[in-house]
C-alpha cells in the first residue's frame, strides 16, 4: 500500500487546501496546544480544588482566546465550510451557548460556554488550516515535550510528580493524579507510532516519543491507560497487517471478529473476571456509585440537563448532594456520556453520540485507502474508552477534545476526488506525506 496520511486529495481542477506554514506561526501552534495540555498553567497557578476556579488562570486564557478568534477570522471561508459539514457538532455547540436560559447558575455557564467555543473552535481551526503532516507532527512534538518533561519532574521532583500518599509513588508528572498522566501518555504513544510508520525523516524521535510513552504509561500504574495503550497500538498493528493484501486482510479480520466476541462473551457472563484483570473492582472505584446517583438528577431534566458546567460547581446543590451521597469529593461525572447529558440533557447526549458515529463512519470509510483514517479510527477507540471512566467529551480548555475536533474536521473536509491506493506491497514506501 501507498503510505499516504492523506484522507482525500482534490482534483488538479480543486483548490488546494494546504496553506504554507511559517516557523513561527508552527512554534505559536506547538506553545497553543501546550497550553491546553492542562499540565502546565493549571498545575503551576492553582490548586487541585481550584484548577477551574482560579480567577489568574482565568484571565491567562483570555490572550489564549485571542489568538484563536484571530486565527478563525483570517480562515473563515474555510473553518466556515468545515462547521457545514459537521452539522451535530454544531448542533451541540448551539445548545451548549444557549444553556444558560435554562442553566442552575447562567453565570457559570456562560463563562464556561466560551470556554467550550474556544475550544473547539481552535481544533476547527487546526482541522481546517493545517495538512495532515503538520497536525499530526505538531501535536507529536507537544506530547513529546509533556511526556519529556512529566518524566524529568517526577523524577527530579519525587514530592511534586510522584502520588506518594494514595497510590504508593505512581508517577503523575505535571498533572493532578496518576490517571491523567497515564491516558495522555496513551494517546501519546498513539501519535508517535503511527508517525514512526509514516514519517520515515524523524523515526528516530517518533521512536523516542513512543518508548518514553509507553514507559511513563506502566510508571502510572493505570491500567485503564494500559488497556488503551493496547487498543491504540492494537489497531494500528492490525491495519498494517490488513493492508498488505486480501488474504491478510481476511484472515485478520476473521481473528477479528473471533477475539471480539470473545471478550463480549466473557465481559456479558462473567464481568468481574475483566475487572479483575485490571486492578480493579466491579465499582470501577466507585464511579458506578456516582453514576447511579445521578440517574435520578438526569430524570428531574431530562431533555435540556442542569446547563453547561454548572451542576459540579462549588455552589450548586445538587452537586454537593451527589458528594454527600456518595462520600467522595466528585469533580466530574467521571463518564463522558453521562457528563455531557448532565449539562445538556438528552438533546444534547444524541448530539454528541451522533457527531461520534459520524467521525466513526468517515475515518471507517478513509481507512479503507489511507493511513490517516486508520489513525483517526485508533484515537476515537482510545476517547471511547477513557469517556467511559473520565469525562472527556466537551471539556473546555481541553487538549483531548480540542484533538478530537480537530480529527472531525480533517475527515468532514472532503475535497473533490478521491485517492485510491494501488494495491499492497511487502513493504510498502512510507516516504511520501501527501497534503490534505
Amino acid at each position: 500500500m501507498h503510505g499516504s496520511l492523506t484522507a482525500s486529495a482534490p482534483s488538479p481542477e480543486a483548490p488546494t487546501t494546504e496553506y504554507p506554514v511559517h516557523r513561527a506561526e508552527f512554534l505559536l501552534f506547538i506553545g497553543v496546544l501546550l497550553i491546553f495540555s492542562e499540565g502546565i498553567l493549571p498545575r503551576l497557578l492553582s490548586g487541585d480544588e481550584t484548577a477551574d476556579g482560579s480567577a489568574m488562570l482565568r484571565y491567562l486564557w483570555l490572550p489564549i482566546y485571542a489568538v484563536i478568534f484571530a486565527g478563525t477570522v483570517w480562515k473563515i471561508r474555510e473553518v466556515a465550510q468545515t462547521c457545514l459539514r459537521l452539522p451535530f457538532l454544531m448542533g451541540l455547540l448551539a445548545v451548549c451557548a444557549v444553556s444558560f436560559a435554562w442553566s442552575i447558575d447562567p453565570a457559570i455557564t456562560q463563562r464556561r460556554s466560551l470556554a467550550i467555543l474556544m475550544t473547539t473552535a481552535a481544533g476547527l481551526y487546526i482541522g481546517s488550516r493545517y495538512s495532515w503532516r503538520t497536525l499530526l507532527r505538531g501535536l507529536a512534538i507537544t506530547w513529546f515535550v509533556i511526556a519529556a518533561t512529566s518524566f524529568l519532574t517526577a523524577l527530579a521532583l519525587p514530592v511534586y510528580g510522584r502520588d506518594f500518599e494514595t497510590h504508593g509513588g505512581a508517577w503523575k508528572g505535571l498533572f493532578f493524579e496518576k490517571n491523567q498522566l497515564g491516558a495522555h501518555m496513551a494517546r501519546a504513544a498513539l501519535f508517535g507510532a503511527f508517525l514512526l510508520i509514516m514519517d520515515r525523516p524523524y523515526r528516530v524521535w517518533w521512536a523516542g516519543l513512543t518508548g518514553l510513552s509507553v514507559l511513563l504509561v506502566f510508571l502510572s500504574t493505570s491500567k485503564t491507560s494500559l488497556l488503551g495503550l493496547l487498543i491504540g497500538l492494537g489497531i494500528l498493528s492490525i491495519a498494517a497487517v490488513m493492508k498488505r493484501g486480501m488474504v491478510f486482510g481476511l484472515v485478520t479480520a476473521w481473528f477479528g471478529i473471533i477475539l471480539s466476541a470473545v471478550f463480549v462473551g466473557i465481559l456479558v457472563s462473567t464481568p468481574e473476571l475483566i475487572v479483575s484483570v485490571l486492578g480493579r473492582d466491579l465499582t470501577l472505584t466507585g464511579r458506578t456509585d456516582i453514576w447511579i446517583t445521578l440517574v435520578d438528577f438526569i430524570s428531574e431534566r431530562p431533555l435540556l440537563g442542569y446547563g453547561y458546567g454548572a451542576f459540579w460547581d462549588d455552589g450548586s446543590n445538587s452537586g454537593n448532594w451527589v458528594r454527600e451521597m456518595v462520600e467522595w469529593d466528585a469533580p466530574t461525572a467521571h463518564n463522558g456520556w453521562f457528563e455531557v447529558t448532565l449539562a445538556l440533557g438528552l438533546i444534547g447526549l444524541a448530539l454528541l453520540a451522533l457527531d461520534f458515529l459520524m467521525t466513526i463512519w468517515r475515518a471507517s470509510w478513509s481507512s479503507i485507502n489511507t493511513w490517516a483514517g486508520v489513525f483517526a479510527l485508533a484515537f476515537c477507540a482510545q476517547f471511547f474508552l477513557f469517556n467511559l471512566s473520565e469525562s472527556a467529551s466537551l471539556q473546555q480548555n481541553s487538549i483531548v477534545w480540542l484533538i478530537y475536533v480537530a480529527l472531525a474536521a480533517k475527515l468532514a473536509r472532503r475535497p473533490i476526488g478521491r485517492i485510491f491506493i494501488k494495491p499492497a506491497q511487502l513493504r510498502p514506501p512510507v516516504t511520501r506525506m501527501a497534503q490534505a
